[in-house]
């Protein structure tokens, strides 16, 4: 129930008591579990929990009452003594007191009480009741077969467990896919290497995306680069662990039907129809039709990648998509999804055959035998009596079968059906009567009245998977109700939404009525989508989407087998629903494009993307268009509080320059007044700031989810066992250097992969584990944030490094003899520099370190290389909070004065002129045992200055990493914050040797900020020029 309908006091009243309650629950139960004698305890917990029900039960919160009901009546059986207390009853307790507790958080915070799965949990308290301790899904841990000798499913057509399945490879050389061949033998695909070759019929005209007012695009792909990356993390948790996975299949079919939903409300087309493919074949394998095999976890995380690019082709500022042909990787994920197996169609065959591997190029056409599959293994984690209701073909029409609860009372059920086809009359009648005219806002309402009323009953049902399906599309209509859009454009998103939800409703009765689910039940739907097929013209051509690759006669001839029109039937009323009656379409979601693939000539490999060859060119990318931020209401809270202080001081001003106008107050005292005004306003700005840096930091998790996708694809693609180990993920920087530096750290764990980790025998042979480290964790470090990438390979040689330096011409062999270990690893930051011995397509592309150094000096930062030949190679990031204000040392030469940041600044010191000496023709001074090179800053820069003037010099000590250098100036002044400003834009390019910025002083100066590492690169060049002079 929503919070809409209750009075917002009783619903305040029970929200404090609600969280009273549960707060006494919880201790309680811990404390009963340590001490299960005490049933005083109990009478402590039941009461409660007894309480809960009953307020819950009166506002009619119909899950939250269903479950503390469950909950009491196991409570009622401990206290009673007809069972005893265990932990696994406690468990099952505490759950329940969890799932409560994130209801009541839900209802307060959205209105609604959420997609808490409930029904499990009532499931495990009646089997405890019944006396058959539950703890999930009871199934024999010994069947590790799919269900094919079930009684129940036996429609299927699937030959008996006689039959083997295709064996599967268990190496994937370059990312490769599985294709099941005729030959028994597997085929693969590198998906990467597949070219992009739009078919025949594939418009790329951009075109207008609808918005529902201003900023609603950044918020599309805001939510849509989130949920990419739950979908990478999701699919690479699912490879790890493809038993037990019915939940995280659930969560990856929901981020694609997300994406597929927002995407449909934009209007755009291509990413409509390819995330409804992806989600059709996820709900086969969610309903146990299909297993989780490596293949197909392969292709789905292709689909990841291509949505990636859909995304990319977005642009805000016109608010058109650039489309891309999807109608390759739709084709298959269509043969997959009606096979059970990953399964390429005929039509694309040709295409693929260079990408192939073993076996011939007429492997994998989908074909109706394959379909013995489709009983899933996940079926053993489920009830009996669940697996053979959701191994049934017919039940698979609906594209999410409810979960089977057992023990409905037959009056709810009478009841629920009642509702469900009173309700499905009121949705079909007011998508009618609104697609006449849209503007009628009774309609409307009535049509969200509705889908809140299926919801709940739902709900109440336990129907967690429908009810939330209600939910959203409920959700839909209220966004559409409450914007300026035109409701019409919403017309045919709802009428496949609906169309799903009540397949899935109907569904769901049937198995509650024991009764099988019906086979077509769509009705609304179909006239919807036939206009949209009709425009598209030739509708017998384009029922297949099978057309031969290159000749347009074949393309006609091919739609009409009749093994193709066979399956027709069956497949068609499958997870398909937003598509027409066509037997393929693969956008049918999209009015526009044609859906007939059509395969091309191979194409060349898309050129990079603008931010790629900025990164590679190691120049700033540009920025594309306005960037969000996401911010705790509280953080704005008090930003806003602040600025009421502000205003505050603002008015003292005022008030204190009149009194000095008027002269009725005498100076002394509107002076103090003044000192004081000036130091609430010092207090004021810099809370301002600190409370501004807070808001722009993110945690550096934002930066670091996207490599273990990367290490799994690059240690599949070199064939090496890696696993990626993160640290200090909640480790906060500022937005911008999280934006900018993924970039950099993508280049530094290729490298890792490629040249740092050796192969599996190579380490077998070192007594090494044939598995290998990369470790990619963050921390803070004083005022900066330090990132390092390390591995536990082969390190970096530096007698390699001084042959590779000296045959490539980047120092002379008398030079390289003098370089120490760690001067000669440097030398990997050279221009050109690479010590590859063979380019592969992970790294040795010409893109050296040097660019990566590039970057990281963009960003006011630095990298610092430890390595230790045989054990490995530690590189290090460091990178300031913010990237606008910094703490700087303020000092002087001659008559200009210079900041130097001070997390650069070891300490200062003056010294006298006699104690310096000279070393290898460089100044230098032994300070406290350590012997510093000095330099004078008017050398590096060419000033004038006064220092032979003088005998007590004042000095510098900064440091870059772990080396430290003197530098002498006139004059030390003070330590101040500055705010950096870029100069490149005003010098036209032209750069400044040493300096990395500049600063506005309060009088209106321009202070140059010196650049620390650049300084010490320039301290060591001079001396290295004058000791050959």
């Amino acid at each position: 129930m929503s919070q809409e309908y209750l009075d917002p006091e009783i619903l305040s009243d029970f929200f404090v008591e609600a969280k009273e309650h549960l707060e006494t629950i919880e201790p309680n139960l811990l404390q009963l579990e340590k001490s299960p004698e005490n049933l005083g305890l109990l009478n402590e917990i039941f009461r409660p929990m007894h309480s809960l029900k009953g307020a819950s039960g009166f506002l009619g919160l119909h899950k939250i009452n269903g479950l503390a009901h469950k909950a009491e009546n196991i409570l009622d059986e401990l206290r009673q003594g007809a069972m005893a207390v265990n932990s696994a009853i406690m468990d099952i307790i505490l759950a329940a007191t969890d799932a409560l507790r994130t209801m009541v958080e839900n209802l307060e915070t959205s209105g609604q009480e959420g997609d808490v799965d409930t029904s499990s949990i009532i499931a495990r308290i009646e089997s405890a009741l019944a006396g058959e301790l539950a703890h999930g899904h009871a199934a024999p841990a010994e069947t590790h077969e799919p269900l094919h000798a079930d009684p129940e499913p036996e429609e299927t057509p699937a030959p008996e467990s006689d039959q083997e399945e295709e064996p599967v490879a268990e190496t994937f050389a370059d990312l490769a896919e599985e294709t099941p061949a005729p030959s028994g033998g597997p085929v693969t695909i590198r998906w990467q290497n597949v070219p992009y070759v739009p078919s025949a019929e594939f418009d790329p005209t951009p075109y207008v995306l609808t918005t529902v007012g201003e900023g609603h695009l950044t918020d599309f792909l805001e939510e849509a680069r989130d949920l990419v990356a739950n979908l990478n993390q999701g699919l690479l948790d699912l490879e790890k662990n493809p038993d037990g996975s019915g939940d995280l299949v659930n969560d990856i079919f929901r981020y694609f039907h997300n994406i597929k939903g927002n995407s449909g409300i934009i209007g755009y087309r291509e990413l409509n129809a390819l995330t409804h493919e992806a989600e059709t074949l996820l709900n086969r394998v969610r309903k146990g039709e299909m297993q989780t095999s490596r293949g197909i976890i392969d292709l789905l995380l292709a689909v990841v990648d291509l949505i990636e690019e859909l995304l990319s082709r977005i642009d805000t500022d016109s608010g058109k998509a650039t489309p891309r042909d999807i109608a390759m990787m739709a084709a298959v994920l269509q043969a997959s999804t009606e096979t059970g197996e990953l399964s390429i169609p005929e039509a694309y065959l040709e295409l693929l055959a260079p990408e192939f591997e073993g076996g011939s190029a007429a492997a994998a056409a989908p074909a109706a035998p394959q379909a013995p599959e489709t009983p899933a293994a996940s079926a053993e984690e489920e009830a009996p009596g669940e697996a053979a209701w959701e191994a049934d073909p017919e039940v698979g029409q609906a594209p999410a079968a409810p979960a089977a609860a057992p023990g409905y009372d037959p009056e709810d059920v009478a009841i629920f059906e009642q509702t469900v086809l009173h309700q499905h009359k009121s949705l079909d009648l007011a998508l009618e009567m609104l697609r006449k005219d849209a503007s009628q806002k009774d309609l409307i309402d009535g049509l969200f009245r509705s889908l809140t009323t299926l919801q709940n009953s739902c709900g109440y049902m336990g129907l967690a998977e429908v009810k939330g399906y209600a939910e959203r599309t409920a959700g839909l209509v209220d966004q559409a109700r409450k914007s300026d859009m035109g409701f019409e454009l919403m017309l045919d998103i709802l009428s496949q939404e609906i169309a799903i939800l009540k397949d899935m409703v109907l569904a769901a009765v049937a198995h509650i009525k024991g009764e099988d689910a019906p086979a077509e039940t769509k009705p609304a739907p179909a006239p919807k989508p036939e206009p949209e097929a009709a425009p598209v013209a030739k509708p017998e051509p384009k029922a297949e989407p099978a057309p031969a690759p290159k000749p347009e006669p074949k393309a006609k001839p091919e739609p009409k087998p009749e093994p193709k029109a066979e399956p027709k039937p069956e497949p068609k009323p499958a997870p398909m629903p937003a598509a027409a009656p066509a037997p393929k379409p693969v956008a049918a979601p999209a009015p526009k494009p044609a859906a007939t693939p059509a395969a091309a000539p191979a194409a060349a490999t898309p050129p990079p993307t603008a931010a790629q060859q900025a990164f590679e060119s190691g120049q700033p990318p540009q920025q594309k268009g306005a960037t969000t931020i996401r911010v705790d209401h509280q953080k704005l809270d008090h930003l806003m509080n602040l600025i009421g202080e502000l205003i505050i001081n603002r008015n003292r001003y005022s008030m204190l320059a009149r009194a000095l106008e008027d002269g009725h107050e005498e100076v002394s005292t509107v002076a103090q007044q003044l000192t004081e005004t000036t130091y609430a306003m010092a207090r004021i700005s810099d809370d301002l700031q600190d409370t501004i840096m807070k808001v722009r930091m993110v945690p550096v998790h934002t930066v670091f989810s996207r490599f273990p996708r990367l290490v799994r694809d690059l240690s599949r693609k070199s064939g090496k066992q890696v696993e990626l180990i993160t640290e200090g993920e909640e480790t906060e920087l500022d937005k911008s250097v999280g934006e900018e530096i993924g970039d950099p750290l993508v280049h530094l764990i290729r490298n890792s992969l490629d040249h740092g980790i050796e192969p599996e025998e190579e380490r077998i042979a070192a007594g090494k584990n044939p598995k290998g480290h990369v470790w990619l964790r963050a921390y803070h470090k004083g005022n900066s944030v330090a990132i390092e990438v390390e591995d536990d390979g082969r390190g970096i040689d530096p007698e390699k490094m001084r042959q590779v330096g000296v045959k490539k011409g980047l120092v002379t062999p008398e030079e390289a003899k003098l370089l120490d270990d760690r001067q000669a690893v440097d030398l990997i930051f050279a221009p050109g520099f690479s010590s590859a011995e063979k380019i592969t397509d992970i790294s040795g592309r010409g893109v050296g370190m040097d660019v990566v150094k590039t970057n990281i000096k963009n960003l006011k930062g630095n990298i610092q290389i430890n390595s230790e030949v045989g054990r490995g190679s530690r590189f290090t990031l460091t990178l300031p909070l913010t990237l606008a204000i910094i703490d700087a040392l303020m000092v002087q030469v001659g008559n200009d004065v210079y900041a130097i940041p001070l997390d650069a600044v070891s300490e200062t010191t003056k010294i006298e002129v006699e104690r310096l000496s000279e070393v290898n023709h460089r100044k230098a001074l032994t300070l406290r045992g350590e012997v510093l090179g000095i330099i004078e800053l008017s050398e590096l820069l060419d000033l004038p200055s006064n220092a032979d003037e003088r005998e007590i010099l004042p000095v510098v000590i900064i440091h870059d990493n772990d080396r430290r250098l003197g530098i002498v100036v006139d004059r030390l002044l003070e330590r101040q914050e500055i705010v950096i400003k870029p100069l490149g834009q005003y010098l036209n390019g032209f750069e400044i040797r040493g300096i990395s910025g500049a600063t506005i002083m309060g009088d209106g100066s321009v202070v140059l900020i010196l650049d620390p590492h650049e300084v010490y690169r320039l301290a060591t060049a001079t001396t290295k020029q004058g000791g050959h002079d």
